[in-house]
């Protein structure tokens, strides 16, 4: 009995030897050496303006198939670099859901159903901005690593000295083989300069899976980055983070007549009759508040317009009250208006302002005279079209001054977006008149390092820049005076800020420089780590409390919180900033973003 179990042992541990000696290891650490997945090697240069493309023909996809990866191979990145598939025809490819920031060696698209259709049939355009293609390769899934990855936000991806920003990776191997790769993390700054590389060796057996953490950044100075994680050689995650955002310097540019400017223009515009009237909307007014139109002029332009139109909801019982006023985002004239709801704040005014052009002033029954309000009137201070729209937001104010039930020591003012930099100008040539303000994704912020950044607007403005024969120091002298980081230094009220990390309209680094510079004493931030251009769906509650903590007096307005439903921003943006409220199935074809994601239609 005893030699059996002696020989039963035996054949246990040589068994099992055996096993270990056959399990196999995969390396992955240089898997796709000597593979040939190129169906097209070049390079071919994309400005940031959109102006070039790639064909590919058809013959390009004759072997592919659904589930495959089109892998665009890339260098030379650039800020706000970008790319898409289109149809022969310039159409959106069929399934396409964008790639937005391209980031790393590749970025990769999966070939669906329709899409494969259609690239076998017509073969397809590679159309993009801010990098260098250098080859298209088609990957299927057993060409690639098996790999599972994750990497989660790590305190909101925001760190200040002496903290030290941390990376954690999540990676699982599925499989039955042993497998070794390799984890890098490419460190670039916020205009795609490549900062720092690191690489560490790592290994999973069979079915295990493990968390990473690193702490691969040096000495970083105070501003946003990008931060790549590669494993096995593919993209687990891009994102930007902030490091000692709150000593980023973004030095004011302020001209030595930059406040005799804007004293001028105000002063023009209160030699201007407002000729204020407000309509009662009958349709739109309950027993709580009333719903009116109102209308105002402010200083004239070459249109001959300069007319001001907002929505007024005033609540119906005797008193004062406390107001929130709204500024607009850059309109397309193609969604639907923001409206108050009568029922809704019946403790509090709300007024949503539509400058000359935009919003109300570009629906029917009224035209739009200014074609694209960015150009119109550009070249000259005293004729581009932000001068006036700046002047109307303090015009709106004024007109709260004329209503009895507004309560003038508790006006607070918002907006996102164009809407944001309207907050700032409206909180910076009133003489004081806002209580608090609740910027967010602010537009218009640190000219010079915006157009670095991304390509719209500079490369429009570039266009009109050379049309003028306008120099450098010509052009950025003219927009200092529109500046918000110049305009948030008269700024002296509290002031709350929302910014997201992964927007690419509005990046972080321009949204930061009005906020640093502002003259507040009291000021906070709010971040999105994960969204691009967009507000979050907590905003609107969040500055809502955040003006109600600065009611002064005996107010008990404002105070209607609706914490009980939740609060969110359906609003759709296309990659411009360009807001479009109504439904994606009426906008035209083209790259949107709804709730921080990006959607292609």
């Amino acid at each position: 009995m005893k030699r059996i179990m002696i020989l039963l042992l035996t054949i246990l541990v040589v068994s099992l030897q055996m096993m270990g000696e056959t399990t196999t290891t995969v390396d992955y650490r240089n898997w796709d050496e000597g593979l040939d997945h190129a169906v097209w090697t070049g390079e071919v240069v994309f400005p940031s303006d959109w102006s070039a493309y790639q064909p590919l023909p058809a013959s390009c996809f004759v072997d592919a198939e659904v589930g495959n990866v089109i892998r665009l191979c890339h260098t030379n990145l650039r800020g706000g670099a970008q790319a898409i598939l289109r149809t022969s025809g310039w159409g959106v490819m069929p399934g396409m859901e964008g790639i937005g920031l391209l980031s790393g060696r590749h970025s990769d698209i999966l070939i669906s159903d329709e899409m494969l259709r259609e690239l076998q049939a017509n073969g397809c355009l590679i159309h993009g901005i801010g990098f260098t293609l250098t080859a298209v390769e088609i990957l299927s899934k057993k060409d690639r690593p098996k790999l599972q990855t994750g990497v989660p936000e790590v305190n909101d991806w925001m760190w200040s000295s002496p903290e030290v920003p941390t990376f954690r990776v999540h990676v699982a191997n599925p499989d039955t083989v042993n497998v070794k790769f390799n984890i890098e993390i490419q460190i670039s700054d916020d205009k795609l300069q490549k900062y720092q590389d690191f690489t560490w060796p790592a290994s999973l057996a069979p079915d295990e899976s493990r968390d990473y953490e690193f702490n691969p950044v040096g000495e970083l100075a105070p501003g946003f980055y990008q931060a790549t994680i590669h494993v096995a050689g593919e993209v687990a995650r891009a994102f930007y983070f902030g490091y000692d955002a709150e000593k980023l310097v973004s030095s004011p540019d302020m001209q030595p007549d930059f406040l005799d400017f804007w004293q001028s223009s105000k002063a023009e515009l209160a030699a201007v009759d407002p000729s204020f009237t407000m309509t009662e909307i009958p349709e739109r007014s309950t027993t709580k508040r009333k719903l009116y139109l109102v209308e105002m002029r402010s200083v004239a332009d070459g249109t001959g317009e300069g007319i001001v139109r907002a929505f007024y909801a005033e609540p119906t019982a005797e008193g004062t009250y406390p107001v929130v006023v709204h500024f607009c985002a850059y309109d397309d004239g193609l969604g639907e208006l923001s409206i108050p709801h009568a029922d809704d704040h019946p403790d509090r005014i709300d007024m949503v302002v539509s400058t000359r052009g935009q919003s109300i002033n570009n629906r029917t029954p009224y035209v739009n005279p200014y074609g694209d309000w960015l150009t119109y009137g550009f070249g000259d201070r005293q004729t581009w079209y932000y001068r006036g729209a700046f002047l109307d937001c303090v015009r709106s104010l004024d007109f709260l001054q004329t209503r009895p039930k507004v309560q003038p020591e508790n006006v607070f003012a918002e907006g996102a977006s164009q809407g944001g930099a309207f907050t700032y100008a409206a909180a910076a040539l009133s003489d004081g008149r806002l209580n608090a303000i609740a910027p967010a994704a602010s537009f218009l912020g640190d000219f010079p390092d915006y157009f670095e950044l991304v390509p719209w607007p500079g490369t429009t403005l570039r266009l009109y820049q050379q049309a003028l024969g306008m120099s450098d120091e010509a052009f950025f002298t003219m927009l200092s005076y529109f500046d918000t980081k110049n305009l948030a230094a008269l700024i002296s009220c509290p002031a709350m800020m929302n910014f997201s990390l992964q927007d690419l309209t509005c990046p972080p680094h321009t949204v930061w420089a009005p906020y640093n510079n502002l003259g507040s004493q009291e000021k906070r931030y709010l971040v999105n780590p994960a969204l691009g251009h967009t507000v979050g769906e907590t905003w609107v509650e969040e500055y809502t409390r955040f003006f109600l903590d600065h009611l002064k007096g005996e107010a008990d307005g404002i105070c209607t919180l609706r914490s009980d439903r939740r609060v969110t921003d359906d609003a759709i943006y296309d990659l411009r900033g360009l807001r479009h409220e109504g439904s994606l199935s009426t906008l035209p074809s083209g790259i949107y973003i709804q709730h921080g994601r990006k959607v292609v239609k």
